[in-house]
């Protein structure tokens, strides 16, 4: 029989209005939108004592949210994988995640995950934020609730910096700029920017311009999956090597993405900042379009 966890939250100003499935997902991200639109949809969820089976239900300032997640009915199996370890201390560990690992066991994935690595290592942990498979870099991984709590709530307000490496197709102009154009989701596993899709927005700065290419940072203000990756695409300079919005690069076997920095105030008030350098795959590919 599958566990359950019972979960209660009050909506505050940075949630009213958003549907309730939005609104989870900022609120436990350690679970997959998909997932908790499940949970709502099979009667887990409540609002001020009601029952919500519709993820298009609006939220609303001091309203109650009530969940009882139906954990998956095996735990993570740990497993010995080497995990490259920015920082620790009791409360917070930053990983540096490499390219091809998968955050979290979803579905008929059950290991080789980072979850399954930081089971081995630390037994406690939860993720506050996620990074697609083939991107590389900075991850937060809170080691108790409190902590866990205190990130996610930064996160909802967006609160927490940061920033990611991309080299796009073609000469992006102006060298530094916001997209703003809304995500919605589309068949396939894919998004789109699309009218009616939620608000999403992206700053850049143009760090280089190469022959074909522009090395940019980007700084997402919101945190809608594949942003950056969608509003490149939107723009008509696609992520190098994405092949899910963009072509295959011969000579790169993922996208050229990495979450370089990640910056934040801890619990004491004290400036956070966490950076990853660009790995080796990265690094041969941008020399190799400098010669």
């Amino acid at each position: 029989m599958s566990k359950s966890k019972k979960y209660k939250f009050k909506v505050d100003s940075t949630l009213s209005n958003q549907r309730i499935d939005s609104a989870l997902v900022k609120l436990l991200p350690q679970f997959s939108r998909g997932f908790l639109a499940e949970q709502i949809k099979t009667g887990q969820v409540k609002v001020n004592r009601q029952i919500i089976v519709a993820t298009k239900k609006r939220v609303k300032d001091g309203e109650f949210i009530e969940a009882s997640i139906a954990l998956p009915s095996e735990e993570i199996v740990p497993q010995s994988i080497k995990l490259n370890i920015i920082y620790q201390d009791k409360d917070l560990v930053v990983i540096n995640k490499p390219p091809g690992i998968v955050m979290h066991p979803a579905g008929a994935l059950k290991s080789d995950t980072l979850a399954n690595a930081l089971k081995y290592k630390f037994k406690n942990f939860y993720l506050v934020h996620r990074l697609d498979k083939d991107t590389s870099g900075v991850v937060l991984v809170a080691r108790n609730q409190k902590t866990k709590d205190y990130l996610s709530n930064l996160f909802a307000k967006r609160q927490i910096k940061k920033t990611y490496t991309a080299l796009v197709k073609g000469k992006v102009s102006p060298k530094e700029a916001c997209i703003n154009l809304p995500i919605k989701r589309v068949p396939g596993g894919k998004f789109t920017a699309k009218s009616g899709g939620r608000l999403s927005e992206s700053c850049y700065l143009v760090k280089k311009h190469l022959k074909q290419y522009s090395l940019v940072e980007v700084t997402p203000k919101t945190g809608r999956t594949h942003q950056i990756r969608v509003h490149f695409a939107a723009i008509g300079h696609p992520v190098v090597g994405d092949k899910l919005y963009g072509t295959k690069e011969d000579k790169l076997a993922r996208q050229f993405l990495h979450a370089l920095k990640i910056e934040f105030k801890d619990e004491a008030g004290k400036e956070r900042s966490f950076s990853a350098p660009l790995p080796k795959d990265l690094t041969e590919f941008l020399n190799g379009c400098k010669k």
